[in-house]
C-alpha cells in the first residue's frame, strides 16, 4: 500500500513543476506584441532624430546662406560681387548643383546641402530649395526657402540688407 500511494504522488507532483505549451504559447505571444510595440515606437523616435537634425541643418544653413550675402554686401559697390550690384548672382535654385560653376557659392550650398540633408528630390513635388533677391530701392530683399524631407522639414527665411 505504502508503494502505490508513492507512485500516484508522482504524477500529481510532476503536473505542478513545469509550464504547459499553451502557456508557453500565450507568454510568447505577449512578449511578441509587447516587444513589437517597442519596437514601433524606436522606429518613430528615429525618424523624429533624424527630422529634427535636418531642420537644425536646414534652419543653419539658411542663416549661412543669409550671412554669406551680408558679408559679400561690405565689398565696394564697384565690385561685380556685390549683391546690390549684381542680386542675381546670389539668386537661384538650390536644386541642381551642375547648374552652377565650381566657384559659384550657389554650387558650394547646394552640394552641402545635398551632403548634409540628402539630395533633392525632385518626384516628390513637395521639396524646394530657392534663393531670392530683390533689391526694393531701400534695401536688398534676400528670402530664403529650403524645404526637404518630401516636405517635412523646412525653413523660410527673409532679411533685409541696407547698403552702408
Amino acid at each position: 500500500m505504502m508503494l502505490s500511494s508513492k507512485i500516484l504522488s508522482i504524477p500529481s507532483t510532476r503536473a505542478m513543476a513545469g509550464f504547459t505549451l499553451v502557456e508557453a504559447l500565450v507568454a510568447m505571444a505577449i512578449f511578441t506584441i509587447g516587444f513589437s510595440g517597442l519596437y514601433f515606437f524606436y522606429n518613430l523616435s528615429q525618424h523624429s532624430i533624424a527630422d529634427a537634425e535636418k531642420r537644425m541643418y536646414v534652419n543653419l544653413m539658411s542663416d549661412r546662406i543669409i550671412q554669406t550675402i551680408a558679408s559679400e554686401a561690405q565689398r565696394p559697390n564697384t565690385d561685380t560681387l556685390n549683391p546690390f550690384t549684381n542680386p542675381s548672382q546670389y539668386s537661384g535654385s538650390l536644386n541642381n548643383c551642375a547648374a552652377y560653376s565650381a566657384g559659384d557659392v550657389r554650387q558650394a550650398w547646394c552640394q552641402d546641402l545635398n551632403t548634409n540633408i540628402g539630395p533633392f528630390n525632385a518626384s516628390s513635388g513637395a521639396e524646394n530649395r530657392q534663393v531670392d533677391l530683390q533689391n526694393d530701392g531701400t534695401g536688398l530683399i534676400v528670402n530664403v526657402t529650403l524645404i526637404t524631407g518630401n516636405g517635412a522639414v523646412g525653413a523660410y527665411y527673409t532679411r533685409k540688407l541696407r547698403q552702408l
